[in-house]
This record gives structure tokens, sequence and C-alpha cells, in this order.
């Protein structure tokens, strides 16, 4: 019965392994930097620990209660996976902004209750975010558009 239910949470043994992987990895080859300056290894660490404090209690909260199985959207896997693929292939060819908003396109489409106007509307607008966050407000040194 326990390896039923282990099985059923591959995906989050998949995420904490994941989690324990950007922790190890930042602990051993990357510098932390002190409180005041925070090194290169600072944020996987703390990105790795929280992910996998989060992936812990969510697993232990699913072992705890009785679950059913369904089958995976393999459709919904693709055009997430095509959301991530089309920002990192497309972020050096088109720039960051044509980049995200066509990632967030593809990705929006994994739901199949979403209309298009609504598709590019969230798509503009996460695009308009990144753009006043990263290029105006950080000053990020990001190619917003290449050619122009």
């Amino acid at each position: 019965m326990l390896k039923q239910r282990l099985t059923g949470q591959l995906g989050l043994l998949a995420i904490l392994a994941i989690a324990l992987f950007f922790i190890v990895s930042a602990l051993v080859t990357l510098d932390l930097g002190t409180a005041r300056r925070l090194g290169p290894g600072a944020f996987p660490l703390m990105v790795g620990g929280l992910l996998a404090v989060l992936s812990m209690i969510v697993l232990i909260q699913n072992l705890r209660t009785e679950m059913s199985w369904s089958a995976p959207d393999w459709t919904a896997l693709l055009m997430i996976g095509s959301g991530v693929a089309a920002f990192a292939f497309l972020t050096p060819v088109l720039g960051v902004l044509p980049a995200v908003f066509l990632s967030v396109l593809f990705s929006s489409s994994a739901n199949r209750e979403v209309t298009w106007l609504l598709r590019l509307c969230l798509a503009f607008a996460v695009a308009v975010g990144v753009w006043v966050i990263f290029l105006l407000g950080l000053q990020m040194p990001f190619v917003a558009i290449r050619g122009l």
C-alpha cells in the first residue's frame, strides 16, 4: 500500500531530488558570501532549500490522505515544456520581451478553458511586467527586442 502511495508521488520526489541537487551544488561549488554581501551560491541555496521544504510538506500531506490516480495530461506537459523551450531558445534570437510573450502564450495553452483573447492579454501583461520590473526598475542588461 505504501509503495502505491509513493509511486503516485514520483513528481514530488523528483522535485525534492532537484532541490537537493541545487543545495549540494551551491554548497560545494559556489561561494555563499556573507549576510551583507551574498555570493553567487546564496540564491540557489535559498531557492533549493525553499523548494525542498515545500516539497516535503506537500509529500507528507499527500501520504497522510488517500489519493486517487489520474492519467497525466500530455498536452499540458507538451505546452508547458514548449513554453520553457521557447523562452530558452528565443531569448538570444528575438530578445527577452518577445521570448516572454511567446513563452506565456505557449504555456497558457495548457489550460483549454482559457480563451485566446485572455491568453494574448496575459502574455502582453507579463511581457510589460518583465519590461517594467527587470529592464526599467532593476536595469538588468537584457536585450529587450533584438534589432531595436
